[in-house]
Protein backbone atom coordinates (compact mmCIF):
# COMPACT_ATOMS: atom_id res chain seq x y z
CA UNK A 1 0.00 0.00 0.00
CA UNK A 2 3.22 2.20 0.90
CA UNK A 3 4.48 1.79 -2.24
CA UNK A 4 1.72 2.78 -4.32
CA UNK A 5 1.01 5.33 -2.57
CA UNK A 6 4.81 6.59 -3.25
CA UNK A 7 4.26 5.77 -7.28
CA UNK A 8 1.57 8.18 -7.35
CA UNK A 9 2.90 10.71 -5.67
CA UNK A 10 6.16 10.57 -8.00
CA UNK A 11 3.81 10.46 -10.81
CA UNK A 12 2.10 13.35 -9.82
CA UNK A 13 5.53 15.13 -8.83
CA UNK A 14 6.96 13.88 -12.36
CA UNK A 15 4.00 15.46 -14.06
CA UNK A 16 4.50 18.45 -12.59
CA UNK A 17 7.76 18.77 -13.32
CA UNK A 18 7.59 18.50 -17.07
CA UNK A 19 4.60 20.28 -16.87
CA UNK A 20 6.87 23.81 -15.44
CA UNK A 21 9.66 22.95 -18.08
CA UNK A 22 7.54 22.98 -20.54
CA UNK A 23 5.94 26.14 -19.60
CA UNK A 24 9.41 27.85 -18.96
CA UNK A 25 10.90 26.91 -21.97
CA UNK A 26 8.70 29.97 -23.71
CA UNK A 27 11.51 32.16 -25.10
CA UNK A 28 10.81 36.14 -24.41
CA UNK A 29 12.76 38.72 -26.41
CA UNK A 30 12.91 42.25 -25.95
CA UNK A 31 10.91 44.47 -28.17
CA UNK A 32 13.10 46.47 -31.05
CA UNK A 33 10.99 48.23 -33.63
CA UNK A 34 13.40 47.38 -36.10
CA UNK A 35 12.84 44.07 -35.68
CA UNK A 36 9.74 44.17 -35.65
CA UNK A 37 8.77 46.50 -38.67
CA UNK A 38 11.16 44.29 -40.54
CA UNK A 39 9.75 40.74 -39.55
CA UNK A 40 8.49 38.64 -42.11
CA UNK A 41 7.36 34.68 -40.81
CA UNK A 42 9.81 32.84 -42.28
CA UNK A 43 11.31 29.25 -40.81
CA UNK A 44 14.39 30.54 -39.25
CA UNK A 45 12.13 33.41 -37.37
CA UNK A 46 8.61 32.39 -37.21
CA UNK A 47 7.30 33.91 -33.99
CA UNK A 48 9.61 36.87 -33.38
CA UNK A 49 7.01 39.36 -32.91
CA UNK A 50 5.48 37.04 -30.45
CA UNK A 51 8.47 36.86 -28.19
CA UNK A 52 8.82 40.34 -28.28
CA UNK A 53 4.91 41.43 -27.44
CA UNK A 54 4.35 41.08 -23.91
CA UNK A 55 8.32 43.14 -23.66
CA UNK A 56 6.64 45.93 -26.05
CA UNK A 57 3.16 46.05 -24.00
CA UNK A 58 5.12 45.97 -20.72
CA UNK A 59 7.74 49.08 -21.92
CA UNK A 60 5.14 51.07 -24.07
CA UNK A 61 1.62 52.26 -22.94
CA UNK A 62 -0.11 52.32 -25.68
CA UNK A 63 -2.92 53.52 -25.07
CA UNK A 64 -1.75 56.95 -24.66
CA UNK A 65 -0.53 56.80 -28.67
CA UNK A 66 -2.23 57.98 -31.59
CA UNK A 67 -2.05 56.27 -34.88
CA UNK A 68 1.14 58.14 -36.21
CA UNK A 69 2.67 57.23 -33.02
CA UNK A 70 1.77 53.93 -33.06
CA UNK A 71 3.12 53.67 -37.05
CA UNK A 72 6.58 55.19 -35.91
CA UNK A 73 6.83 52.36 -33.29
CA UNK A 74 5.38 49.22 -34.77
CA UNK A 75 5.28 50.10 -38.56
CA UNK A 76 2.16 49.75 -40.84
CA UNK A 77 -0.10 46.89 -39.96
CA UNK A 78 -0.55 43.47 -42.15
CA UNK A 79 -4.20 44.98 -42.51
CA UNK A 80 -6.43 48.01 -41.56
CA UNK A 81 -10.42 47.54 -40.84
CA UNK A 82 -13.20 49.30 -39.23
CA UNK A 83 -10.21 51.69 -37.20
CA UNK A 84 -7.80 48.76 -36.09
CA UNK A 85 -4.72 47.69 -36.96
CA UNK A 86 -3.88 44.19 -37.00
CA UNK A 87 -0.37 43.05 -36.74
CA UNK A 88 0.19 39.70 -36.96
CA UNK A 89 2.40 37.94 -34.41
CA UNK A 90 3.39 34.62 -35.47
CA UNK A 91 3.57 31.16 -34.19
CA UNK A 92 3.18 31.37 -30.21
CA UNK A 93 4.72 28.55 -29.33
CA UNK A 94 1.88 26.55 -28.75
CA UNK A 95 1.52 24.11 -31.22
CA UNK A 96 0.27 25.68 -34.73
CA UNK A 97 -1.05 28.59 -33.41
CA UNK A 98 -0.92 32.23 -34.47
CA UNK A 99 -1.20 35.17 -32.85
CA UNK A 100 -2.30 38.74 -33.62
CA UNK A 101 -2.29 41.99 -32.03
CA UNK A 102 -5.00 43.38 -32.92
CA UNK A 103 -4.97 47.93 -32.03
CA UNK A 104 -8.04 49.75 -31.74
CA UNK A 105 -9.09 53.49 -32.66
CA UNK A 106 -11.43 56.21 -31.46
CA UNK A 107 -10.44 59.55 -32.83
CA UNK A 108 -6.83 58.02 -34.50
CA UNK A 109 -6.12 57.79 -30.70
CA UNK A 110 -5.31 54.10 -28.92
CA UNK A 111 -8.47 52.61 -27.03
CA UNK A 112 -8.39 48.93 -26.99
CA UNK A 113 -5.32 46.49 -27.65
CA UNK A 114 -5.56 42.66 -28.06
CA UNK A 115 -4.01 39.70 -28.07
CA UNK A 116 -5.58 36.91 -30.16
CA UNK A 117 -4.23 33.47 -29.52
CA UNK A 118 -5.56 30.72 -32.03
Amino acid sequence: MIKLKNMKLFKVLSFTLVLLFITSCSEQKDFNSTKWKNWTESENRPGLRWQMHKDLLKKYDLEDYNKEQVLNLLGKPNSETNGEYHYPLGYTERGINTGTMIITFENDHVVDIKIING
